[in-house]
């Protein structure tokens, strides 16, 4: 056996093969195990049907019933030294039938056919580094997967062109799989991408999304973003439809350089990605690819307001801002910032420390940020009579922007007094938080 497995992999091998069927770890399981790495996911491929795994395995969940695969979880918390959970260790396992697939549309198998060895179920395989199979018995190369992963090559197992072809987001996969192995393409593949590169334009958005994030997340993501750019493939991220300008190319390609050199952090990656378009061009991009809400917020923070947070230099817009966006948009765009220092090389550290200190001035100072920091509440002005309760809301955020620029006024007396005033004084209302000068 090749592959060191994990012990309850091996339980598993062990069972069914005291059940009497065979099996064998399959995938990226068996190259990043030969390349060194520790896999979290184990994917395992049997001769057993759906009901024999279900039988041998009845505390399995099924994932799928017309792929007839079963899924085990052996996850465990991490505490820490006070008993809080702070991650999880452990590994999934992964069971399917063997099987072959027919015909292809849109990306997908119309024919799924179930088979009874190992050698065609590895056949349908997408690439050589992909198709090694290993058993507690038996180790299975047929198409020389572990030699293209000493050469460090990307090939696959069929003729390119048919490869692509059946499934084009084959083509992204291979561009992400070179950015995170660090490999390069056989020259059968980069020419089938080029040939077959049209055929991206059926690929769902979705799809692209999820290859495209795991492509920057990569390990060598400048590789994969420079492949995408020298072999014209951005129009799939982007759109036909986008002109970039010869800054944005440049800044495209100083990003290439430099983003190996930032934290593998999905949505900070993305960030520094879509920063370097101009924001009118790219939110309606950013949007188009369907993220997550969380994502996509963060993303349009990104591209809108990134220019405007570098410019805070003073108390009163950092706790506006902050007061506006929240902790998590705010520690995620001073996140963006330092990281566009590093890959960049922007001029920006005196402006980061700048915040840092008027940040950490303002929580030692114990200065109201937050309306849950103001000393009254809504419910504390209708009883004061300081105004009706359908203005009760509007007049407490008042009462927010003028602490953000006094903050020695978060008193009962003061809030009371400026929110009576603000209510019947509309022109006091419109110069709330404006600070004299003498």
């Amino acid at each position: 056996m090749l592959v060191k497995l994990p012990k309850e992999v091996g339980k598993i091998l062990t069972r069914l093969s005291e059940a009497g069927y065979e099996a064998y770890v399959v995938g990226d399981c068996v190259r990043d195990s030969v390349l060194g790495r520790k896999p979290f996911a184990w994917d395992l491929s049997t001769n057993a049907d759906l009901n024999q795994l279900k039988e041998v395995f009845p505390e399995a969940d099924v994932l799928s019933e017309k792929f007839s695969v079963i899924r085990l979880e052996y996850i465990e918390e991490i505490l820490d030294k006070d008993g809080d959970v702070v991650g999880e260790t452990g590994i999934i396992a992964d069971i399917g039938t063997y099987r072959s697939e027919g015909k292809y549309e849109n990306g997908r198998p119309t024919e799924v056919a179930f088979v009874g060895t190992i050698q065609e179920d590895l056949a349908r395989k997408d690439f050589t580094i992909n198709a090694i199979a290993d058993s507690q018995q038996r180790f299975i190369d047929m198409y020389e997967g572990r030699e293209d992963l000493r050469k460090k090559l990307i090939r696959t197992i069929k003729p390119a062109d048919e490869c692509f072809k059946e499934d084009p987001v084959r083509m992204l996969r291979a561009i992400r799989l070179a950015a995170e192995l660090q490999f390069d393409l056989h020259k059968s593949v980069h020419e089938a991408i080029l040939a077959n590169a049209n055929l991206l334009e059926n690929v769902s958005k979705n799809k692209v999304r999820d290859e495209f994030t795991m492509l920057m997340n990569a390990v060598d993501a400048g590789k994969g973003l420079k492949m995408l750019i020298d072999m014209g493939l951005l129009w799939v991220v982007l759109g036909h439809n986008m002109r970039l300008t010869g800054r944005e190319k440049s800044d495209l390609l100083d990003l290439c350089r430099g983003i190996n050199l930032s934290q593998q952090v999905e949505e900070r990656r993305l960030g520094l990605f879509f920063t370097c378009i101009d924001r009118k061009k790219i939110r309606p991009v950013i949007e188009s690819l369907n993220f997550d809400e969380v994502t996509e917020t963060l993303l349009l923070d990104a591209v809108n307001d990134l220019p405007k947070f570098y410019f805070i230099n003073n108390k009163t817009s950092l706790k506006q801002f902050l007061y506006q966006k929240g902790w998590d948009r705010y520690n995620y765009l001073t996140n963006m910032e330092k990281a566009q220092r590093i890959v960049f090389g922007y001029d920006s550290e005196t402006k980061i420390k700048s915040k840092m200190y008027m940040l950490e001035e303002v929580l030692n100072k114990k200065e109201a940020i937050f309306l849950e920091d103001l000393v009254v509440d809504a419910n504390d002005l209708v009883e004061a009579g300081a105004c009706p309760p359908e203005r009760a809301e509007k007049i407490l955020s008042m009462l927010m922007d003028e602490i953000h620029t006094h903050p020695l006024r978060n008193t009962r007396t003061d809030l009371l007094r400026l929110a009576e005033m603000y209510n019947k004084n509309k022109f006091a209302a419109m110069l709330r938080g404006v600070k004299w000068n003498r």
